[in-house]
């Protein structure tokens, strides 16, 4: 009785993810592998509606990265660092680190957002040049008003993967 259960219980764990989830997760680790191999950077941004859905997207993320010995760094966009690549680039033994950039659009203070948005889009280039992979954890707001705060910024991206749990994973 007690091995059927533990079965599935793992059974279970093993599918907590929809198909969805599972393919939005494997296109980041992809993307992010390419990257490393090929030595290239790699400008990721994700975006999900919920909280809650962000966060299983970047644990799951983080731990299929330590898999493969690869270190996550997060960076928050904030008063006290308005400029995230700017701390990106003076993070020393990057070679193995994936940024994870959190808070671009949650600031009420007009000031500081209009500098995280005018720091991405005037640095943006030093994030190609110094191979820098980082992912940008977006709430549809955000990424909404990203394009039009930041246009360079955001025609320098590689990838858009949005998790929406009403519609599934959309790749742009």
């Amino acid at each position: 009785m007690a091995k059927q259960a533990s079965k599935k219980t793992v059974e279970s764990k093993k599918n907590i993810y929809s198909r969805a989830f599972k393919e939005g997760l494997e296109n980041l680790t992809d993307e992010l592998q390419l990257a490393f191999q090929w030595d290239r950077p790699g400008i990721l941004l994700v975006i999900n509606n919920s909280k809650l859905g962000q966060v299983k997207v970047q644990q799951a993320l983080a731990y299929e990265l330590t898999k493969k010995n690869k270190r996550v760094e997060w960076v928050k966009a904030d008063h006290k660092s308005p400029d995230v690549i700017g701390v990106m680039c003076k993070t020393s033994n990057r070679d193995e680190v994936v940024f994870f950039v959190t808070g671009i659009g949650n600031n009420a203070d007009a000031l500081i957002s209009s500098k995280i948005y005018g720091a991405l889009n005037l640095r943006r280039e030093l994030l190609v040049e110094q191979h820098i992979r980082a992912v940008f954890w977006l709430t549809s707001m955000e990424a909404a008003s990203l394009p039009h705060r930041a246009p360079d910024f955001w025609a320098f991206r590689h990838r858009v993967i949005e998790f929406d749990s009403r519609l599934g994973v959309r790749k742009a």
